[in-house]
This record gives structure tokens, C-alpha cells and sequence, in this order.
């Protein structure tokens, strides 16, 4: 069978930046097109490379494993052993499924090797592509629905801490359940670039440093005081944010609300938010 390496990098990358795009869907990852593009190629250049190698099945799966791994380093900015193995399995599975409908889809019609052989005309290549396509825009559509349902919608967030004020769009999210342990109020989260903005320098740095508790410890007391430790559990498993209790915290114009700041580690923000407010906090 004779097999077109353009067709196949054709497919694969368009298969590829799908499977992308539904995990950083999943995972609220904030998204650039640029980095989809340039994990999803990386993906198709293995596709292409693994026809040139004869390797054990074992081998052919780590490998494998270890390139999702490197598109999800690539197109969501994850540095965490955990943080990455757990996108890379959500990437393979949603890989496996969304190759599970292309089979199916396919058992109707000329069939993949058509498609890669070119006995279909280039047909089979243009349906792959356009079902990749109907299938991002779907989840697109779905998650916009899922947000709505949830009650996220977005709000002016205003923090002051000593003699610093600063303004943020800070997504209003019922997901965000977090709070102080031992006071029980809410947390608004900010990312680290949002955070330096109206927190001491200190107390951010101590926020992103590898060990958030035990850099706590060597703040100065005007700003330990201040400091909060917030126990946090998600799909990765268990870990900490550095809370802080501002002055003031301002939802819209006027309406003063009780809540600490919690530092994210995320850089890149909330998918073009710079906070996340406890929905509760939003109305």
C-alpha cells in the first residue's frame, strides 16, 4: 500500500489540534493558537516518523506516551510532573476516542487507507478534516452551554492591600469552592502577574516558589501575618496556595465583599481572565 506522508501529517495534525483543543477544554486551560498548532505539528511528525521505524510494541507505546507528554508541555505551558502526566492521559484519551469515531465514521464510507493511499481521490483526507473540524466546533459550542449552566459569567474585581489598588476581570465561577480553613471565608484567586500588581513582592514570590508553605515561614511578620495557608485538591492531587487577606476586596462599583486572596501558580491566568471570584461573591 503506498502511503502519502503529506495526507498523513494532513490528518494527524488536524486530529491532533483537536484532541488539543477538547483537553484544554477539559482542563480550562488558558489556549493560543500558536502553541496548538506547533504541539499538534510535533504529533504529526511522529505519525509520520513512526512509519520509518520498526520498534518493539512496548518501546512504540512509551514513546509515544512521552510525545503526548511534550505536546502537552507545549501547548498548555505544564512544568508539574503531575500536572503533565495527568493532561498527557487526558490527551490520549481523548485521542483514542475521537480516533474511535473517525473508525466508525469510516467503517460507513471508503475507509482510512483509502483515504492515505489516495485511492479515494483525496476524499477521504478532506472528510477527516472536516469532521475534525464539526467536532471542535461542537465541543466549543458545549462547553459555552456548560458554562452558562453552571452560573459562570465575569465581574470587576477591585483589591487593596496597604497602599496598592489594582483592577482585575476576574471569571465568577460556582467551581471555585475554595476558602480559608480556619476562618471559612471564600478565596478570589489571582495569578501570579495579577497578584504582583497590589501584593508585596515577597508574599508573590513565596506564592510560586516550589515549597508555597515553607517559603511562608521566612516572610517578614508585617506580611506573615497576613498570610494564609489554603489546602487545595484537584485531579492532580493534593497541594497549597498561598492565601493573603487584603484590605479591601470590591465586586463592580460599590459592593464590598469578605474574602482572602489566593495566589495561583497558572501564569498564564483563567483563559483570558486575570481571577477567578467565588460565584456566590458575584451576585
Amino acid at each position: 500500500m503506498t502511503v502519502y506522508a503529506d495526507v498523513l501529517f494532513l490528518v494527524n495534525f488536524s486530529l491532533d489540534y483537536v484532541s488539543l483543543y477538547i483537553t484544554g477544554r477539559l482542563l480550562s486551560e488558558p489556549m493560543k493558537t500558536a502553541r496548538l498548532c506547533a504541539a499538534a505539528a510535533l504529533g504529526a511528525v511522529y505519525a509520520v516518523a513512526a512509519l520509518f521505524f520498526d520498534v518493539p510494541e512496548a518501546i512504540y507505546i512509551a514513546v509515544t506516551l512521552a510525545v503526548s507528554a511534550l505536546m502537552c508541555v507545549c501547548a498548555f505551558r505544564r512544568t508539574g510532573i503531575l500536572g503533565t502526566v495527568g493532561a498527557s492521559v487526558l490527551l490520549f484519551s481523548v485521542g483514542c476516542a475521537l480516533g474511535g469515531a473517525m473508525t466508525a465514521i469510516y467503517s460507513l464510507g471508503a475507509g482510512y487507507r483509502e483515504s492515505l493511499s489516495g485511492s479515494a481521490g483525496g476524499g477521504g483526507a478532506a472528510v477527516i478534516v472536516a469532521v475534525a473540524a464539526l467536532a471542535m466546533g461542537a465541543v466549543f459550542i458545549a462547553s459555552r452551554v456548560a458554562v452558562r449552566r453552571r452560573g459562570v459569567g465575569s465581574a470587576k474585581v477591585t483589591v487593596e492591600a496597604g497602599e496598592r489598588s489594582a483592577t482585575f476581570d476576574a471569571l465568577a465561577d460556582s467551581g471555585n469552592l475554595l476558602r480559608d480553613p480556619v476562618t471559612g471565608r471564600p478565596a478570589l484567586i489571582l495569578s501570579p502577574s495579577a497578584a504582583s500588581r497590589v501584593l508585596p513582592e515577597a508574599a508573590v514570590g513565596a506564592a510560586v516558589s516550589d515549597d508555597a508553605a515553607t517559603a511562608a515561614t521566612s516572610l517578614p511578620p508585617d506580611i506573615l501575618s497576613r498570610v494564609r495557608i489554603l489546602p487545595v485538591k484537584n485531579v492532580y492531587g493534593d497541594g497549597v496556595l498561598l492565601g493573603y487577606r487584603p484590605d479591601r476586596v470590591v465586586v463592580g462599583d460599590k459592593r464590598e465583599v469578605d474574602c482572602v486572596i489566593a495566589v495561583s501558580a497558572k501564569k498564564d491566568g483563567f483563559g483570558g481572565y486575570e481571577a477567578v471570584l467565588p460565584a456566590e461573591l458575584s451576585r
